[in-house]
């Protein structure tokens, strides 16, 4: 009978994530392409983004999410997200692969709801993290591909990018996606683990300036100051070329 229980708040969650996603990125996609075509991807990730965000949420306020995972669940499911959209903007061709990979959204969110409520013992911030540079990683690689081609001549890393921008539209579609990958991912790994460093001494719900500390933890200081040394690199850079 618990077996039964799990399984149909499994379902209900992977049809919540699922519907919510498909229904905002669909209706969003129409919008940005009726305003203009090339705001077809942007719009897309925009209203998926926002898909992701409202099925966890209901899914918690239906108590098959726990209120205290909400945000990790909700991250995990985001990543995956931005790493499925990542891969259809070079797949256009192929309705299957966007088709099978969006409808993956809703089970990672069920993956990542178990594994949460199983490992309570997890400290919040080792958490932010992790998660940290996972979505701090695109970016990251690109930097690193970027300095090891154009400053050292060693293009084994920057060969994967040079693939995707020899593809049809590949240029168009990186510049279309890269700014939800490297900017959301960085600003989002940067305030998590910024936010994770802060204390609030008195214990209270009733949070006060003054009351307030930053007590620094390794990992989440790492993840800070790689995630800020990366962005400023890649506002460098943009600014280089657009002088």
């Amino acid at each position: 009978m618990q077996n039964s229980n799990y399984l149909r708040k499994d379902l209900k969650i992977l049809a919540v994530v699922n519907f919510a996603t498909a229904i905002l990125m669909i209706l969003s996609s129409v919008i940005g392409h009726y305003f203009t075509p090339y705001r077809l991807i942007p719009s897309s990730v925009v209203g998926g983004t926002i898909g992701v965000l409202c099925g966890v949420y209901l899914c918690s306020k239906l108590n098959c999410v726990d209120k205290r995972d909400f945000f990790p669940v909700f991250l995990c499911s985001l990543i995956f997200f931005g790493f499925i959209a990542f891969v259809a903007v070079f797949n256009l061709h192929n309705p299957v692969v966007i088709i099978v990979g969006f409808s993956l959204t809703g089970l990672t969110t069920v993956v990542s709801n178990h594994f949460f409520a199983n490992h309570r013992y997890i400290p919040a911030s080792k958490i932010y993290g992790t998660l940290g540079l996972v979505l701090a990683f695109p970016a990251l690689y690109f930097v690193v591909a970027s300095i090891l081609k154009f400053q050292f001549g060693q293009d084994f890393l920057f060969g994967f990018v040079d693939s995707l921008l020899r593809r049809p539209n590949g240029q168009a579609n990186f510049n279309a996606i890269t700014p939800f990958l490297f900017g959301g991912g960085l600003a989002l790994a940067f305030g998590l683990n910024l936010f994770s460093q802060i204390k609030n001494s008195d214990g209270t719900k009733n949070f006060s300036y003054k009351s307030l500390h930053l007590r620094f933890k390794t990992l989440n200081l790492i993840v800070v100051i790689l995630t800020g040394f990366v962005g400023l690199a890649i506002l460098s850079y943009l600014m280089v070329e657009n002088l």
